[in-house]
């Protein structure tokens, strides 16, 4: 790779680029690497390089260079990747607020960062910071879920992830006290038993007086995504759901 260093034919092909070029991978890239969640990829090899980097005599077609006075990779000889809270940081530099969100909800569920590495966010600006504090929440287990949250958040919709209800069971979100809403991932509803499951639960839970909206998680992506907020206001305007427990 360069002087001193040796790869093996299968190493990581985002890592050998890093060592290369002399960065550590950061962004979505280190993001991708770590396992967290993300509503989409990047083309681009996202470095972190000291404040006194240059691209002199150096290829960087196709990489998106992070400047930070404070670049380092992990303690001793591993790859050269940033830690999950400083890709995060960086992150919000190129994410749109829905996407950086997702990362971060995913972290947070994971257990690789805390709200407190969040509030030390030093790149990602200010304003951006503060939203990802008020709007974070680790208990959202999928994409879909952080999206569906904040959809119905924006539109001043109280939300409660993940609730157990008696005789039901733990369900996505509770929108209003009123209604269930559960993002159905392919991954996760493909087998017979969690798709039969699935539907017993909502009978149950439409017995118990709440009424239940369901969405794939593909429905909540692209351009056209389905804005699960406006489809909860919209049924709760049709609809009058009895509080659970009221006759």
């Amino acid at each position: 790779m360069r002087h001193g260093i040796l790869a093996v034919p299968d190493a990581d092909p985002l890592v050998l680029r890093a060592v290369t070029l002399r960065g550590v991978l950061t962004c979505v890239s280190a993001l991708a690497t770590h396992g967290v969640a993300m509503l989409r990829g990047s083309p681009a090899v996202h470095l972190a390089v000291s404040s006194t980097y240059t691209t002199a005599g150096r290829d960087v077609r196709g990489v998106r260079l992070h400047y930070r006075v404070d670049a380092r990779g992990p303690e001793g000889n591993g790859p050269p990747v940033a830690v999950v809270a400083q890709a995060l940081d960086d992150a919000g530099r190129c994410l749109d607020e829905r996407s950086h969100l997702v990362a971060v909800d995913s972290a947070l569920h994971q257990g690789l960062v805390t709200h407190a590495d969040i509030a030390a966010f030093t790149a990602t600006p200010a304003a951006r910071r503060q939203w990802l504090l008020a709007h974070a929440d680790g208990r959202s287990e999928s994409v879909g879920e952080t999206l569906a949250r904040l959809d119905c958040v924006k539109r001043g919709l109280s939300v409660h992830p993940q609730r157990f209800l008696p005789h039901v069971g733990r369900v996505d979100l509770v929108v209003e006290g009123q209604v269930v809403i559960e993002v159905d991932g392919r991954a996760f509803h493909s087998d017979r038993e969690s798709f039969v499951r699935d539907r017993r639960r909502g009978r149950r839970a439409v017995r118990a007086g709440l009424p239940v909206l369901r969405f794939a998680a593909a429905e909540l992506l692209g351009s056209d995504a389905v804005d699960v907020g406006a489809e909860v206001e919209a049924f709760l305007a049709e609809h009058k759901p009895r509080r659970p427990g009221r006759s």
